[in-house]
């Protein structure tokens, strides 16, 4: 196994560093039947993180390398030198012949997910290992690639003729911040980790929708998975770590009985309760969750796969319904006067549901074309639907916004701003980020008429420092005081620190309006809008934990923290065993 191990590894920087390796793809044609002797392959990737780097939100492939036949590729290709020497009369070492295995290439089908990313490919039956995680990101102007290691930590699997392999998920879990510039060149093998889950999730709904073909072609219901080994109970203690310890920035209020709520990776929903207590909801789902809506006493996540997840009560069980196709994730819910609503999201495209009640089926009301941030040097603006004062839906997509009338089903449209971000607030006030031509991000602005008026809030920030601040919302209390975080001058020196500031709603919020309050967190400066209650304001952390304060920075209290410190720990535990393994291995 070492010999092995070392091999893959010498491998996988030779092909990252020059690319003169030769990788088989492992696409699926939706009209082409499958190849003789092939079996089909799907495993889901979760990042436990915001995204992984600036240019890079997620992987955009994963490299494979089949083990069962490495021998025989050595002895083929020593024949070959041999026989090569021979003819020419030169001496000839076998430990000095270079030769490739098999090596493939999973892509990601981005249809039907949101954070998550769903790898599906066809490969010759096999034994496999995952050497790394890569992600390649280019522009014309510059090229970037991040590669993560995989080996061991997932273990090896079978792929078998007209047979389904499900991996199921794995997870790439960082343990120190990823949005420090350091992180990728961090040669740390404890910096971060890639562990499987222990699911069984099914992606059969999902690959038919895909590839109908594959019906006729792959035996799904005797499916493949990892085979078993001894590091499957240390896999299986990381992956329930990552699992309670879920990256989730997707806030949503409530009103019944609750104060919000945070939908998280994994499936991990984290209700706030009125005591401001925490009850974590472990749904069964590997998927990221999106919007949550109240429809009376009944709770209803959406999630990727077009599933959504409901519930009557805390004490019972979530029931899974699937009201539109796989292909699609259902990314926001908006409750109407008697109508409601639901907005999902597909390749290109985004969908407008209209319905009475969950379990009844959904209308399809509207479609609206997905525009892609920077379109040849211009900057555009995202989709964003919310519910009016009045119980009618309004989307922002771009520079338009468009009504929906329920009575007669028509769409209605003008020119607005251009927005990079939109939520509306508990209050019914709307908080946003314009576009900027410049870098893609502008000013904070607000709306306390459902979008007709847009007031900007300008605020003193770095240039180039304050990327996070930059990007993050503001938030609106009660009586309309603005809340956001900006740069405050210190007294005595030159420097100046970042801290809340509050200033009335008035038609533009200046530099010069703000009064200044306590200092924020380091690492914590995204705040979730959506949770804000009376005067109480909640902060996401870079690593995923969530703080709050009730005085405008002044004192400052945890909401939930991340245990890096247990899975730091457990991970370490799992390269010990690694490695007792590959001596074992070296002296048999």
């Amino acid at each position: 196994m070492r010999y092995l191990v070392l091999k893959i590894i010498a491998i996988t920087l030779f092909l990252t560093g020059c690319g003169s390796t030769t990788i088989q793809s492992t696409h699926i044609s939706s009209s082409s039947e499958l190849p003789m002797g092939n079996g089909v392959v799907a495993v889901q990737v979760i990042n436990n993180t915001d995204r992984l780097a600036s240019l890079h939100k997620g992987w955009t492939e994963i490299i494979v390398i089949r083990t069962d036949n490495m021998d025989e590729l050595k002895q083929i290709a020593i024949d070959a030198a041999k026989a090569k020497a021979a003819s020419k009369g030169k001496a000839f070492d076998p430990d000095k012949v270079d030769w490739d295995p098999e090596i493939y290439s999973l892509a990601p089908n981005n249809m039907g997910v949101i954070d998550s990313q769903l790898f599906v490919g066809s490969m010759p039956e096999g034994t496999y290992m995952i050497s790394s995680l890569y992600s390649f990101f280019s522009n014309g102007d510059l090229s970037s690639w991040l590669s993560m290691p995989v080996y061991q930590a997932a273990g090896t699997f079978e792929v078998k003729e007209n047979r389904f392999t499900n991996l199921g998920s794995l997870v790439f879990q960082p343990l120190l911040n990823v949005k420090e510039k350091s992180f990728w060149n961090n040669r740390s093998s404890q910096k971060a980790y890639v562990t499987r889950l222990n699911d069984t999730q099914d992606f059969t709904r999902f690959i038919l929708s895909h590839y109908p073909n594959l019906s006729e072609n792959i035996n799904f219901e005797d499916t493949l998975s990892w085979t078993a080994d001894d590091l499957d109970t240390l896999r299986q203690k990381l992956g329930e770590l990552s699992r309670e310890n879920a990256y989730g920035e997707r806030a949503s209020y409530l009103n019944t009985g609750s104060m919000g709520a945070i939908a998280a990776r994994f499936g991990q929903l984290k209700i706030l309760q009125e005591d401001g207590e925490w009850i974590q909801n472990d749904l069964p789902t590997n998927g990221q969750l999106s919007s949550v809506i109240e429809l009376g006493n009944t709770i209803a996540v959406g999630s990727e796969r077009g599933l959504v997840f409901v519930k009557e009560s805390q004490a019972q069980d979530w029931t899974e319904l699937q009201p539109v196709a796989a292909k699609e994730a259902i990314v926001w819910f908006g409750q109407g006067v008697d109508k409601h609503y639901a907005l999902t999201s597909e390749a290109m495209d985004y969908h407008v549901y209209e319905f009475e009640s969950l379990t009844t089926p959904w209308k399809h009301v509207g479609n609206f074309k997905k525009k892609n941030k920077n379109d040849w040097l211009v900057q555009n603006g995202g989709l964003f639907p919310w519910i009016k004062a009045d119980g009618s839906l309004r989307v922002i997509n771009d520079n338009k916004v468009y009504d929906y009338s329920s009575t007669t089903g028509a769409w209605t449209s003008t020119k607005t701003n251009s927005l990079v971000k939109l939520e509306k607030l508990r209050s019914g006030a709307l908080v946003g980020l314009e576009v900027s031509q410049w870098d893609g991000v502008g000013d904070q602005v607000y709306s306390l008429d459902d979008g007709q008026t847009w007031h900007d809030i300008n605020r003193n920030l770095k240039l180039f420092g304050d990327a996070k601040s930059d990007t993050s919302l503001p938030t609106i209390l009660a009586d309309n005081t603005v809340v956001t975080v900006a740069r405050v001058r210190k007294s005595s020196a030159k420097s100046s620190e970042l801290k809340i500031v509050t200033a009335a709603a008035v038609d533009t919020v200046s530099k010069n309006d703000w009064q200044a309050h306590g200092l924020t967190q380091d690492t914590c400066h995204t705040l979730l809008p959506k949770l804000t209650y009376q005067q109480t304001l909640f902060f996401l952390c870079d690593k995923g934990e969530v703080i709050s304060t009730k005085d405008f920075g002044e004192t400052w209290q945890t909401e939930f923290d991340i245990d890096l410190d247990d899975m730091q720990k457990k991970f370490q535990a799992m390269l010990e065993a690694m490695k007792e393994q590959e001596s074992e291995s070296e002296v048999e």
